[in-house]
């Protein structure tokens, strides 16, 4: 069957995108005659030109067309605009600029979709500067592909595509009426769609494609604020879409994959909410509580530990990547809340690029709510400190010191 590439762009530096061709044309090469790459862009006449005549410098054998869609509508637009006036393959595969298939997973893919009617593959995290927050992000996305898609898998429940790295039948999209247009969550909500019309989604562990990582602090609390609203934005459209041919157990579970980011969220109430109540009523935090609520953590990161180990070796290793990681979700936590807040309202939101490559950088005046919520836990956990409340003196001074190590330390390039 033949195959169409679309990879959707807007504002995205020509030396990544002709970077990210050169990848496919020499992953491509000799594997599979009916391939096609088509480059949506968003952009200016100028840019455009530009890059199409940059790609004509590099001796492509894989054939390139470079469309300028133009008009409103962002990302799900322009794939719309690929499925219905671009793309003639009996296949669509989607991928970002940044994505780096490997050559089996296009072997892995295409064999998938013999017998089913949307397969995922699997994402690795990659980084182009190396920082600490960067390689925590890379574990992390490995550790969450692994549970999310062949967990789930190996356990019966409803599959969603991936934005990048999902390999579709173009007549099923069609049939389904492709991508929602005005939505954020664009994979999970045309997964919803494609399980209402009693479609299949598979996954292989094998088909491994590797996604570009945030190596800033900016760049991941954008993510992140995206992705809480689009968790909130994809539960409201499970109710429109998920029906008995989904199953009712599988699309009760989908909702409640979709409120994924509100545990995220407890660490915040924890570092506010428990210090004001110790502090209201002079009682501390017992220990008994403490070890009970532990108790999930502990035996998550044990789970974690022996389910890594094999692949990344140190233990001591793992253990900094995850408290790296603990430290840069509990700084996001007031981000992540107030995505999930204004897509719960339903409010639009107004979130810029997430940024890559040289555009990847820091820009410490715009923290404005991660800065607050430390300051203000710090304020009741030095108040419990005072009176002698310790455990809800540490709970309230952790966000400061998750900011400090944040900033003074994750965000750093590193060489280890």
């Amino acid at each position: 069957m033949s195959v169409g590439i679309v990879i959707p762009i807007k504002n995205e530096p020509i030396e990544l995108v002709c970077s990210g061709v050169t990848y496919l044309d020499k992953v491509l090469r000799d594997l599979y005659r009916d391939i096609f790459l088509y480059i949506i862009s968003d952009d200016d006449e100028t840019y455009v030109d530009e890059l199409r005549k940059s790609l004509r410098g590099l001796e492509l054998r894989l054939p390139v067309t470079v469309v300028r869609r133009g008009g409103s509508g962002g990302r799900v637009a322009a794939l719309n605009y690929a499925l219905y006036n671009v793309v003639k393959e009996d296949l669509m595969l989607v991928l970002d600029v940044d994505a780096r298939p490997s050559r089996e997973f296009f072997e892995e893919l295409l064999s998938c979709s013999l017998c089913n009617d949307v397969c995922v593959g699997h994402w690795v995290g990659y980084w182009t500067t190396s920082t600490r927050i960067a390689k925590a992000l890379a574990l992390s996305t490995d550790l969450v592909a692994t549970a999310l898609y062949r967990g789930r898998q190996s356990l019966g429940l409803l599959l969603f595509p991936l934005g990048s790295g999902t390999l579709f039948k173009t007549g099923v999209l069609k049939a389904i009426g492709g991508w929602e247009y005005g939505t954020l969550q664009d994979d999970v909500i045309i997964g919803m769609k494609l399980h209402g019309a009693g479609y299949s989604v598979s996954y292989s562990s094998k088909a491994i494609v590797r996604v570009l990582v945030p190596s800033s602090y900016r760049a991941f609390r954008i993510q992140q604020l995206k992705w809480a609203y689009g968790a909130l934005e994809s539960l409201k459209y499970s109710f429109k879409y998920l029906n008995k041919k989904a199953g009712f157990l599988k699309s009760l579970e989908a909702r409640l994959y979709t409120l994924q980011y509100l545990p995220a969220m407890s660490t915040l109430i924890a570092s506010t909410i428990i210090p004001v109540l110790a502090i209201t009523f002079s009682t501390d935090v017992s220990l008994t509580s403490m070890f009970i609520v532990g108790i999930v953590p502990t035996l998550y990161v044990v789970s974690i530990l022996k389910a890594l180990k094999r692949e990344y070796g140190s233990i001591i290793r793992i253990l900094k990547t995850l408290g790296t990681t603990s430290a840069i979700g509990l700084v996001v936590a007031p981000v992540v809340a107030k995505g999930v807040f204004l897509g719960a309202l339903g409010k639009k939101l107004k979130a810029p690029v997430t940024p890559k490559g040289f555009e990847d950088r820091e820009n410490y005046r715009e923290y404005l709510e991660e800065y607050l919520v430390a300051i203000l836990s710090a304020i009741l956990g030095s108040i419990s400190l005072f009176k002698g409340l310790y455990i809800a003196s540490t709970l309230g001074l952790l966000p400061l010191a998750a900011l400090a190590y944040t900033f003074l330390r994750a965000t750093k390039v590193s060489s280890s």
